[in-house]
């Protein structure tokens, strides 16, 4: 299975954050870190359903604006149980991974909003998508279970949108968990 020669570490992303001399936005967020988010990799959904108990969903892409906020792209049909528990109030975090290196960002918002996709978001949300179903493939994933995995119809799409209060390396290896900014 072809793999990155070098998988990314912790540290990598610590001492960009460190030496990183551009603006941040919303007090966490890097240029690096937006083009990453939105590079076409994997999002994975966290929240916390009304029982206490946790609730995971799946994400297809992001787009984050200027003022930092991160609109989630989402099929609506598989992600019920997350939905229901941030529309009951519940926070999020969202880890987006590169397959190929196992590079981790999580961010985390006390609130979320949904939203309606906007038609002209959708060329951007599948860009992403035949991104990371093409980044599946190169690691010897099937054809097959990979539009199984990347498929959706425009129509089944919803938006979650927060602005994140914080974002940590997740990156496996010594420093992950570590937090990115303040």
């Amino acid at each position: 299975m072809p793999r990155a020669a070098q998988p990314f570490t912790p540290d990598q992303d610590l001492e960009a954050r460190r030496n990183w001399a551009g603006p941040v936005i919303a007090g966490v967020l890097t240029s690096d870190l937006v083009a990453f988010c939105q590079s076409g990799v994997s999002i994975v959904l966290a929240a916390t359903a009304s029982d206490g108990l946790p609730v995971a969903g799946k994400g297809l892409s992001a787009i984050i604006s200027a003022e930092g906020r991160v609109r989630v792209y989402l099929r609506q049909c598989i992600n019920t149980p997350l939905l229901a528990a941030l529309e009951a109030g519940s926070g999020i975090a969202a880890t987006f991974t590169e397959p190929r290196t196992h590079r981790s960002i999580q961010m985390k918002a006390k609130a979320t909003r949904k939203r309606a996709v906007e038609p002209a978001d959708l060329p951007e949300v599948a860009r992403q998508v035949r991104h990371f179903g093409s980044e599946l493939v190169d690691l010897s994933y099937t054809h097959r279970l990979v539009e199984h995995y990347c498929m959706y119809a425009d129509d089944e799409l919803v938006v979650i949108e927060y602005l994140p209060s914080d974002a940590f390396v997740q990156t496996p290896g010594p420093g992950a968990g570590s937090q990115l900014g303040s």
